[in-house]
């Protein structure tokens, strides 16, 4: 994750003890807000044990996938976050399962996310915003890869292999013309080349490749069905002891949380927030059995998320994810006062800005304020809330068909519901936002947003907060906080007609939500306060 601005440039984050840290003035958390105090039902008390135990399973898991990856179809890796994107799915589903983490092991057989990540692979996925000179360069590698497929393929028919040998002659013939300086998608020849290769209704070299593999992709989502199952049973069999007590180490920079043999480290910020947080719903404590509660509860959360993120924070280079990224706070302190936003549909006790929320693993968050999952939910209180889902579009689909039937519910029933949601910009091709974009939402847009659903965002125009500045080398870092968002990103607003009586959507709120999710200017006379010390816990 790369950010365009001068380190410099990085407005710094003010943070000193017993208050949540500033930047530019604004708090990077508010636990304040009025609540809807819907009663949920307690969690069982979870096992420090078996999470590390599932922590030790799901990272065999992800090694069998990636040996089978390469026995199969011969891949160096597996695609890029497909694991994540199939653990996303499963928790995207209505109602548990076995186990929290993967709740439906065998999804992979009944759905596409898998499939479609693997066959991208096939002969070589390609970056969809290159021109010039690098698409020349990718055309070569795919021709390169392409060649290599039809040793593998079991019967490759005769009209792809002569379509990669024409690709070769066309690449040769053109392959100096990206000098004469085409920049625009339009006038690349190679980008449209590329563009080619994957068209559907033409059929393209790609989509021909994809088919003659399908069976191979099959064979693969059968063995990673039988992991995950075998997984989950080892998982539902495994009987803990319980009798290892979590320890933390406040004594360096950053805080370590220690369960037998493992250490993980967290930011002091972050620490610091998971305690605020965790007093606010469980009350403050000092005795030792209220300690030794919210270190177990602790470690059982953040081992939870470690796990579902694929990433070890003890490992030098791992900390690349992005899985928790959201908007800025300036813009969730926005929300609150000109929107009414007072809790959110998609977080967790990491980057959470309200107390409030709905989370993918209520059995550890809930004693940090989750509110259980958004796709649980029959019924959703009266309110006001922001909207992020994980940028996947099956996931985004599930999301806009729930939130349909809850303002549609809503409304029926006169009641006050309103949704500020941010997506990105993929086009309404994308089931979800083409459905977010229809009919079917039109009478719960603001009249600004009759003709066009949306506001957008511009690439490389707007921030965000990345999703691993919990991480102990993150945490008040501010330039390791923010990024600068690659892709555009659209923002919808969503409401019934009581709720749009209560907080008016019109021009000037839209503008202004737009700023806010623009660069952040440092007020004159800002300094940094400085680091604090922690109290033993």
């Amino acid at each position: 994750m790369v950010n365009s601005r001068k380190r410099g440039s990085i407005v710094p984050i003010e943070w000193r003890e017993h208050e949540a840290p500033l930047r530019n003035g604004i708090a990077l958390w508010d636990f304040s807000a009025a609540r809807h105090g819907t009663p949920r039902p307690r969690p069982e008390e979870p096992s420090a044990e078996k999470e590390q135990r599932r922590a030790q399973l799901m990272q065999e898991f992800r090694s069998r996938y990636a040996e089978i990856c390469h026995q199969v179809l011969g891949l160096a890796k597996p695609p890029a976050d497909s694991i994540d994107r199939w653990l996303l799915e499963q928790l995207a589903q209505r109602g548990g399962g076995r186990d929290p983490l993967v709740p439906r092991p065998r999804i992979a057989e009944s759905s596409r996310v898998l499939e479609r990540e693997l066959l991208a692979e096939v002969p070589m996925r390609c970056h969809s915003r290159v021109t010039g000179r690098l698409a020349s360069e990718q055309l070569a590698r795919y021709v390169k890869s392409a060649r290599d497929w039809l040793q593998r393929l079991q019967e490759p028919s005769q009209l792809i292999s002569e379509e990669v040998e024409a690709l070769d002659a066309w690449l040769k013939e053109h392959g100096d013309e990206w000098k004469v300086g085409r920049k625009s998608s339009a006038d690349c020849p190679f980008r449209r080349k590329l563009d080619e290769l994957v068209a559907q209704e033409h059929m393209g070299l790609s989509v021909r490749f994809r088919v003659a593999a399908q069976d191979m992709a099959v064979e693969i989502l059968k063995r990673v069905s039988d992991e995950a199952e075998s997984m989950v049973v080892q998982l539902c069999e495994f009987k803990a002891s319980d009798v290892y007590p979590v320890h933390l180490d406040m004594e360096g920079a950053a805080p370590k949380i220690i369960f037998r043999e493992e250490e993980m480290k967290i930011s002091a910020m972050h620490m610091q927030k998971l305690h605020q947080l965790y007093e606010v719903h469980q009350g403050p404590g000092d005795s030792e059995d209220w300690k030794a509660a919210f270190r177990r509860r602790l470690y059982c959360m953040l081992r939870r998320y470690v796990t579902f993120i694929g990433l070890d924070p003890a490992e030098e280079g791992s900390q690349g994810g992005n899985m928790h990224a959201a908007a800025p706070e300036c813009v969730f302190a926005w929300l609150r006062d000109e929107m009414g936003v007072s809790a959110e549909l998609f977080a967790s006790p990491l980057n959470c800005f309200f107390a409030e929320y709905y989370s993918a693993f209520p059995d550890v968050d809930a004693f940090f304020g989750s509110q259980g999952s958004f796709f649980d939910l029959d019924d959703l209180p009266e309110g006001s809330y922001e909207v992020g889902p994980p940028y996947t579009e099956e996931v985004m689909e599930l999301m806009a068909r729930k939130l349909l039937k809850h303002l549609r519910s809503s409304a029926e029933k006169k009641q006050v519901l309103s949704f500020v949601v941010f997506v990105p910009d993929w086009g309404d091709e994308c089931t979800a936002l083409g459905l977010v974009s229809g009919e079917d939402f039109q009478p719960f847009r603001p009249e600004l947003c009759k003709k066009q659903a949306y506001l957008l965002a511009r690439g490389r125009e707007h921030h965000y907060i990345s999703g691993v500045q919990f991480f102990h080398d993150s945490g008040a870092d501010a330039s390791r906080r923010y990024y600068d968002v690659p892709h555009g990103t659209r923002i919808y607003v969503l409401q019934t007609p009581k709720a749009a009586e209560r907080w008016p959507f019109g021009q000037a709120k839209a503008e202004a939500l737009l700023a806010k999710l623009g660069p952040v200017e440092e007020k004159k006379g800002s300094q940094p306060w400085p680091a604090i010390r922690w109290q033993r816990i």
